[in-house]
């Protein structure tokens, strides 16, 4: 991965393949951007003649970590500068989880790079993105950290759906996995940042259906089935207020179906960028 420093000063760890018309992905709150290469959607996109810009966000090594709270135009003030940084002058957007708020905060400051937007597991917030980003900010303001046993139990219990949860092997090969993880964290400060981003987006009742109304750049939403953090339910409800947008439901998965199965969800976002181009 390389480093590259945009026009603001913001240090970025970014990689890019491909040629061709360009796809930037949004990660979400603490993701690497390799998920993207584990779950298959860089490949697929590149074979579809796409260039992909993918990245870690500020606080995620080697990303650089500014002294937090950040929010969520700086993420996409970061975002934005990387299409600025690479000479790219409109791309379709993917945004996962907290990178949907991102791609949002995009179309609002800088539409002209925006041609089309995914929000995939990351539209409509529930109660417990919440209360889980309440209470681990709680912890770092009361005793200076979130206990790594916090965080492998919230990790586990919202990342994995149901039937895993319930399998003594697949938890305790997670839990192994979670444990032995420093996160990847550049500094403290990258996950207290991130962290009151996402929980600032959330309490300020975003998105309200004013910000959505205004979206007027084809649109992909999908949820997976048994996320807790999006429940596709809420999701899709919440996906009528964009108009022309098309919503889909991967079964099968919860939060982290990125990790444990993407089901069609690469095959649906390959299609829809394609018809984009």
């Amino acid at each position: 991965m390389d480093t590259v420093t945009l026009e603001s000063g913001v240090v970025l760890g970014v990689e890019r393949a491909g040629e061709g018309p360009t796809v930037l992905l949004n990660g979400g709150l603490g993701m690497p951007s390799m998920v993207w290469d584990i779950c298959g959607l860089v490949d697929s996109l590149v074979g579809a003649g796409f260039s992909v810009i993918t990245y870690h966000a500020r606080g995620l090594a080697p990303s650089a970590a500014p002294p937090a709270p950040y929010s969520i135009a700086d993420l996409a003030d970061d975002a934005a500068g990387l299409l600025d940084h690479f000479g790219v002058e409109v791309a379709t957007v993917v945004g996962y989880s907290m990178g949907c708020y991102t791609t949002q905060m995009m179309l609002r400051t800088r539409p002209e790079l925006v041609s089309a937007a995914v929000f995939f597991a990351g539209l409509q917030p529930s109660p417990i993105g919440a209360l889980v980003g309440e209470m681990e900010l709680a912890l770092i303001e009361q005793i200076g950290e979130i206990p790594r046993a916090v965080l492998v139990f919230e990790q586990l219990m919202t990342t994995l759906h149901t039937t895993l949860l319930q399998d003594p092997n697949t938890v305790a090969g997670w839990r192994d996995v979670l444990t032995d993880s420093d996160g990847g964290w550049a500094s403290p400060e990258g996950l207290t940042g991130q962290l009151t981003a996402s929980y600032g987006w959330i309490k300020a009742g975003e998105p309200t259906p004013e910000h959505l109304a205004e979206i007027d750049v084809p649109t992909l939403v999908l949820a997976f089935e048994h996320d807790l953090f999006f429940p596709p339910t809420q999701n899709a409800a919440t996906a009528q207020h964009i108009p022309g947008s098309q919503f889909a439901q991967i079964d099968g998965a919860g939060h982290g179906g990125l990790f444990t199965g993407p089901g069609d969800s690469v095959r649906r976002i390959t299609e829809f960028c394609t018809r984009q181009r």
